[in-house]
């Protein structure tokens, strides 16, 4: 029999997966806008991250390496917070198996039951995944009209039992990049009431406009910055994530630390490609890809009728709104699939108030039109 701890944890981006599946085995065509995978798409890791894995390969770097990750990557990662303004030691980085191992130790670490985590509404539900695993529960914070965080709902909801505020700039699934002064406020709401904040900042590098801040640049309040290679670098398989801790005492990093010597290391070869992907630095050229996708994206979603969309500041998902006649967004979301291959994700599994779906502006203009003039006949049917 399950663990009754797993009651409630939910993961909509694969749980969609499963009908997608029926309709699939039906004999058709999927078009997939559901999943923050670029090597799904048309995009490849570059050739420079795949022959640094070869030469670690072929220069026997695949033993065991450090639990908390091998000292190259760890001080490339400093390097990297460095340029954005946040001091650290390679003794502050934990390198993860992808960085949903790092929020799995990190919420093991701080949360009891009867806690709470606050969480950005709409949220990459992991977060709240983890949160009731470790008997917490997860309390979310508003947003404004434009995906920009309610700093001041957040302050209305922290109390004595609260053990971490989550911030994840840029958004995922909204895809808002979070405003200077709304970060800065946000931190100094933490400070007051002395709540460490995890920002996941795993898709820093991919902003289209204004500038991506980072968290701890902005406080000297505790902070655990989260990244990756798997967005930024377009290596999702690889698993390699990191999380550097700013302004902790000992007790919770060493706590995670503990955790992370369980399972002994992260993958160490890839590590030491992670570590070249960071000392070349973010492909621009993945941006200047993905910004015409955005904008063709933008401007579909908006003519589609019902369908109204706030422009993606940052990564790669567009969260629109939609309105017609399904009680929920999820039957919207089914229907839509059912009827057109159109593959999308529910909003209300990212808890979203109202009517959403996420999509992602991943696939060539082609496919991104071909899936779009679907949703339009979809649309003017029932709308």
């Amino acid at each position: 029999m399950a663990a009754k701890r797993l009651n409630g944890v939910t993961y909509a981006i694969r749980d969609v997966l499963e009908e997608a599946r029926k309709v699939e085995a039906t004999g058709k065509k999927l078009l997939k806008l559901n999943i923050g995978d670029p090597n799904a798409y048309d995009h490849d890791t570059p050739e420079h991250i795949k022959n640094a894995l070869v030469e670690a390969i072929n220069s026997r770097k695949n033993g065991y390496s450090d639990s908390q990750g091998v000292k190259e990557l760890r001080e490339a990662v400093c390097r990297k917070n460095k340029a954005k303004g946040v001091d650290c030691a390679p003794e502050d980085v934990l390198v993860s198996s992808g960085l949903s191992e790092a929020v799995n130790y990190l919420l093991a670490a701080m949360v009891e039951p009867g806690d709470n985590v606050l969480l950005p509404s709409p949220c990459y539900p992991l977060y709240k995944a983890f949160t009731i695993f470790y008997g917490g529960k997860p309390r979310f914070y508003a947003a404004d009209a434009e995906w920009n965080p309610d700093a001041e709902d957040l302050r209305n909801k922290i109390d004595e039992n609260t053990k971490a505020i989550v911030l994840i700039n840029p958004n995922n699934p909204t895809g808002a990049l979070y405003e200077e002064k709304t970060v800065r406020e946000i931190a100094g709401i933490a400070a007051e009431h002395g709540v460490p904040i995890l920002s996941d900042e795993i898709y820093d590098e991919i902003v289209f406009e204004g500038k991506h801040v980072s968290t701890a640049s902005l406080t000297d309040s505790p902070v655990i910055t989260m990244n990756g290679l798997s967005k930024n670098y377009v290596a999702p398989g690889w698993r390699v994530g990191w999380a550097t801790f700013t302004n902790f005492d000992d007790e919770l990093k060493n706590a995670v630390l503990k955790l992370a010597r369980l399972r002994l290391c992260s993958p160490t070869p890839m590590q030491y490609a992670a570590a070249t992907a960071l000392q070349r630095g973010f492909q621009k050229e993945f941006l200047d890809v993905l910004r015409p996708r955005r904008d063709l994206t933008f401007k579909r979603l908006n003519e589609l009728p019902g369908v109204s969309c706030v422009k993606p500041g940052g990564a790669f998902y567009a969260f629109p709104s939609v309105e017609g006649p399904w009680e929920t967004d999820k039957k919207f979301v089914l229907e839509l699939l059912r009827e057109t291959g159109v593959l999308t994700v529910f909003g209300s599994g990212f808890d979203a108030p109202g009517k959403h779906f996420r999509t992602v502006f991943l696939p060539d203009e082609a496919t991104l039109n071909q899936a779009f003039e679907a949703m339009q006949s979809f649309l003017e049917k029932r709308v």
